[in-house]
Parts: structure tokens; sequence; C-alpha cells
């Protein structure tokens, strides 16, 4: 027990704070609503072809990818207007082979579309500075853009909007792994 008598002022106030900060912490705890009811998985190949230049971001386009959103609502007894929000939860380029050095790239950001639809983007993910060294998987950062809309139809296009550091000597393949989380409406 902290005396008045042995204590500074600074540690005093200090005790205190921990103590709202302990307190506070216990009361920020994630209910059940927050809670992923399921994650929708895929993985997409992405042909990259040789000599892009550095100047311009280059779209590598994926269209009509299937969202299997049925299966997933059917899976979890779940029916598509209680979902509140559906985020991206991860997102990661790789190589399919191993063989590539991904620190070609200098940025990416991902964006999906509505396939009817190809004048209002949602981001899903992006990078900010990818590091200069022998590299063959870049972790992108999930955007927070509720993907709920996108997601909900039959079909979705994805664009990998990537600009380069340098000039791909020859084609590739990369594969794009990404992940989203569905959450409950309420709880």
């Amino acid at each position: 027990m902290l005396s008045n008598s042995t204590t500074s002022p600074g540690v005093r106030i200090l005790a205190w704070i921990l103590a709202i900060a302990v307190v506070a912490g216990s009361f920020s705890c994630r209910s059940d609503s927050a809670r992923p009811v399921f994650e929708m998985r895929y993985i997409f190949e992405v042909e990259v072809p040789a000599g892009l230049n550095t100047f311009n971001f280059h779209q590598l386009v994926l269209q009509n990818e299937e969202t299997g959103i049925d299966f997933f609502l059917e899976q979890n007894n779940i029916e598509f207007e209680d979902i509140a929000a559906i985020n991206t939860s991860f997102a990661r380029l790789t190589t399919l082979l191993g063989d590539e050095d991904l620190s070609m790239i200098d940025e990416i950001v991902i964006d999906l579309f509505k396939p009817d639809n190809r004048d209002l983007n949602f981001e899903a993910a992006y990078t900010l500075q990818i590091p200069v060294r022998n590299i063959d998987r870049v972790q992108l950062i999930p955007s927070i853009t509720n993907l709920k809309e996108v997601l909900g139809g039959d079909q979705f296009d994805v664009v990998m909007h990537t600009r380069f550091r340098s000039i791909p000597p020859r084609n590739f393949t990369a594969v794009l792994e990404i992940g989203f989380e569905a959450f409950r409406e309420g709880g």
C-alpha cells in the first residue's frame, strides 16, 4: 500500500492512472456481438506481365469471382440481413513458386467492385512501403471498409493496383490470399 509520507505526488498520480486504465480496460473487452460469425477466404492467381513501368499504377484485374455467400450463410445458419459488416481480416501476396523477388513492387492497393458497377470501388487492403530486400511474401494491411455491399452479391471483381519499384524482368504468377470476416447485427 502506498502511504503519503513515503511516495511522491508523481508516483501517486501514476498509480491512480494505472488503476483507472485497468478498470477501463476491463470494460472495453469485446462482446459476443463483435466476434465474427464466419470467415470467407479466397485464393487468386494473378499473372504479372514482364516490362511494366515504374511510373504508373498497373491494374491487374480478376473478374466475376464467386463470393459463395449463400454457402457461408447456410453453413452458419444466418440470414444475410443479420450481417452488419464484412471486413477484411487478412491479405497477402506470395509468388507461386517462390522464385520471384516481390521487393520489385513498391505499393499495392486491393479494390473490390460489383461486376455491374465499376464506378464504385471498395478498398479491401493496401501496403505502406514494401521493404527493399529479397522477399517472396508481402503482408497487406486490411482496410476498415465495410464490404457487405460488394460481397453480398453472387460475384465480385478484384483489382490489384500495383506500382513497381523496378521493372519486372519476366512474367510471373503471384498468389493473392485474402480473407473477410462477417459480423452479426446487434448481439
